[in-house]
C-alpha cells in the first residue's frame, strides 16, 4: 500500500501540489489524471522521494518513505519513466539485469539468482526474444516493455509509471497498460488519455492546478460535469461494456 497525506510541494512561490491525499491499495492500479501542469508528475516524484515536500508525509506499507535508504526505496519502488532513448550501448538483457542492482551488495557481480530473475522478468513482459537487441534499436513499445521487465527483475512490490504510453501507437498503448494492470503489484500511473485510464485503472485521482478535484473509481471520476471545468472542453460519456468512454467536442 502507498499512502500520501497532505503532500504539498512548492517551487519558489508557486504551489505545485497543495495538501494532496492518496491511498493506493495493495494490488491495485491507481491512475493520476489531469491537464498539463496539474501536479501529476510532482505527486509521483513526491512518493518516490525525488522532490522536497513543503508538507505532508508519504508511507510505503506503513513506513515513512523519508526513513528509507536509497537502497531500501529501490527494493520497494520500481520506476518506469517516459519512453526515451537511453544513449547507452545496452542490450535489452543488460538493461533488465540492471534492475537487480538494488539486490547486490557493494560491487559484487551478478549471481545466478539475478540472471534467473532477469530471465523470468523478460518472459513475463514478453521481451525474452529481444534479449540480444540493443535498446535504442527497439520500437517505443518494445523499449517500454523492456523497462517494465527491468522493474519486474527489481522485485519491487510497488510500481510507479510516468506517462508510459507517451508517443506509442494505439496497439502498444493497450499492450503496455494491459500488462501493467495484470501485474500483482501496487501501481500508480500518470496518464493523459482518459479513456485508457477508464479501462485500466481501478481508482483515479483528478488533479487541477495542484489541487485534488476528484477521486474514486473511473465511474465516479470520469463524469463530464466534473471533467469539463478542469479540461476546458465539452465532452459526452458513453459506457461501453461497463467501461466509461469519453467523446470530446471542442468549444
Amino acid at each position: 500500500m502507498i499512502t500520501a497525506e497532505g503532500v504539498t510541494v512548492r517551487y519558489g512561490r508557486t504551489v505545485a501540489l497543495d495538501a494532496a491525499d492518496l491511498i493506493a491499495h495493495t494490488g491495485t492500479t491507481f491512475g493520476l489524471i489531469g491537464p498539463n501542469g496539474s501536479g501529476k508528475s510532482t505527486l509521483l516524484r513526491s512518493i518516490l522521494g525525488a522532490v522536497r515536500r513543503a508538507g505532508g508525509r508519504v508511507e510505503i506499507d506503513g513506513q515513512p518513505v523519508d526513513g528509507l535508504t536509497a537502497r531500501q526505496r529501490a527494493q520497494r519502488l520500481a520506476v518506469v519513466a517516459q519512453e526515451e532513448p537511453s544513449g547507452l550501448p545496452l542490450t535489452a538483457w543488460d538493461s533488465v539485469l540492471l534492475g537487480r542492482s538494488p539486490r547486490l551488495s557493494g560491487w559484487s557481480r551478478y549471481r545466478a539468482v539475478d540472471e534467473a530473475a532477469a530471465s523470468d522478468a523478460m518472459t513475463r513482459a514478453g521481451v525474452d526474444h529481444l534479449a540480444h537487441r540493443h535498446v535504442d534499436e527497439l520500437s517505443g513499445g518494445e523499449r517500454q516493455r523492456v523497462l517494465i521487465a527491468r522493474a519486474l527483475a527489481q522485485e519491487a512490490t510497488h510500481l510507479l509509471l510516468d506517462e508510459p504510453t507517451n508517443h506509442l501507437d494505439v496497439r502498444y498503448q493497450h499492450d503496455i497498460l494491459s500488462l501493467v494492470h495484470g501485474l500483482p503489484l501496487t501501481t500508480i500511473v500518470v496518464l493523459h488519455d482518459l479513456n485508457l485510464a477508464a479501462r485500466y485503472c481501478d481508482e483515479l485521482m483528478l488533479l487541477d492546478a495542484g489541487n485534488v478535484a476528484a477521486r474514486g473509481t473511473p465511474h465516479d471520476v470520469l463524469v463530464p460535469e466534473t471533467l469539463e471545468p478542469v479540461y476546458g472542453i465539452d465532452m459526452r460519456r458513453i459506457d461501453l461494456d461497463g467501461v466509461p468512454q469519453l467523446v470530446f467536442r471542442p468549444r
